[in-house]
C-alpha cells in the first residue's frame, strides 16, 4: 500500500485522457495503461477486469441500435421510434470508444483503491470532506473482507458436498446461496466495528491527525506522471489531435496519434513499476 496521492494523480490522468478525446488509439492506450496499473496492485482480481470488459461490450452492442448516424452502412435495416436496426461503421466505432471509456474508469478506480493505503486515503479525504472520511475508510477496508468471506463460505459449501455442478445456472445458484450468510456476516462485522469504535471513544474528542510519511522519490514521480497525463488531456480538449467519428470517421491511426498513444502506455508502465516499488 502506498500514499494515495500518486495513484490518484495517475488514475485521474488516465480517465481524463479517455474523456478528452474521441481518438480510438488514445482511448485504447488509456485503457491499456489502466489495466497495467491495476495488475501492479498487490491484489488484482479478474472480476474487475471481467466487469470492465462486460460493461464496455454492452455499450458496443447497444450503440448501433440506439444511435442513428454514420454514412458507412454495414447492415441495412429499418428504423423505429426507439430502435434503429441499421448498423453503420461509425456507430460501432462510437460504441467501442464509449465502452473503452467506461472500462478505463472502472479499472482505473479499482487500481486507485487497490494501490492506496486505507489510512492515508482516509486522511486525504478528511481534508476535503471530513464527514465522509470514515465512510471511505470503512469501505476500503470492508470490501476486501467481504470478498474473503464470500471465498470462505464458498469453500465451506464445497467441503460439505453442496457443489451445484458446472455452468452458469449452477454458479448463479451458488451465488444466491451465499447472499444470506454474507449479509448476516456483514451486519455482525458492522456491529463489532461500531462497538469497538464506541469503546475507543470515537467522536468524543478532537481527531488526532495521522502523521504524514516523508515524501519519496517514487511518490513524486507518480504525481508528476499523473500531472503529465492531465496536461495531455487539457491539450486534447484545447484541440490537439482532433478526431471526428460522425458523419464519417477519420482514419483510426495517424502517426501522431500512435505516438501519443505509445506515450500514454509508456506512462502507465512507468507508473506501474514506480508504485510497485513504493510498496
Amino acid at each position: 500500500m502506498t500514499d494515495p496521492r500518486g495513484p490518484l494523480a495517475v488514475c485521474v490522468g488516465l480517465i481524463a485522457v479517455s474523456l478528452a478525446t474521441d481518438q480510438p488509439a488514445l482511448v485504447a492506450a488509456a485503457l491499456t495503461a489502466a489495466v497495467l496499473l491495476y495488475l501492479s496492485a498487490p491484489v488484482a482480481h479478474g472480476l474487475v477486469l471481467r466487469l470492465a470488459a462486460a460493461s464496455g461490450l454492452l455499450l458496443l452492442v447497444l450503440n448501433p441500435f440506439l444511435a442513428v448516424a454514420g454514412d458507412r452502412v454495414l447492415i441495412p435495416g429499418p428504423g423505429f421510434t426507439l430502435l434503429d436496426l441499421e448498423v453503420t461503421a461509425e456507430e460501432l466505432l462510437w460504441g467501442a470508444v464509449s465502452g473503452m471509456r467506461l472500462a478505463t474508469a472502472i479499472v482505473a478506480t479499482s487500481a486507485f483503491l487497490a494501490l492506496s493505503d486505507p489510512d492515508r486515503l482516509q486522511a486525504l479525504v478528511a481534508r476535503i470532506a471530513p464527514r465522509s472520511a470514515l465512510t471511505v475508510a470503512l469501505s476500503a477496508r470492508l470490501v476486501p473482507a467481504l470478498r474473503r468471506d464470500a471465498s470462505d463460505l464458498r469453500e465451506a459449501l464445497l467441503l460439505r458436498g453442496t457443489d451445484g455442478g458446472r455452468g452458469r445456472r449452477a454458479h448463479a445458484r451458488q451465488a444466491a446461496a451465499l447472499v444470506e450468510p454474507l449479509v448476516a456476516s456483514s451486519l455482525d462485522r458492522g456491529v463489532g466495528i461500531a462497538e469497538a469504535m464506541a469503546a475507543r471513544g470515537y467522536g468524543g474528542a478532537p481527531f488526532t491527525p495521522l502523521p504524514e510519511d516523508p515524501a519519496t522519490r517514487s511518490g513524486h514521480l507518480a504525481i508528476a506522471l499523473g500531472l503529465a497525463l492531465i496536461g495531455l488531456a487539457v491539450a486534447l480538449v484545447a484541440g490537439a489531435l482532433p478526431y471526428a467519428v460522425y458523419p464519417q470517421a477519420d482514419p483510426l491511426a495517424t502517426p501522431l496519434a500512435l505516438t501519443a498513444g505509445a506515450a500514454v502506455v509508456g506512462v502507465g508502465v512507468i507508473a506501474a513499476r514506480t508504485l510497485r516499488s513504493a510498496r
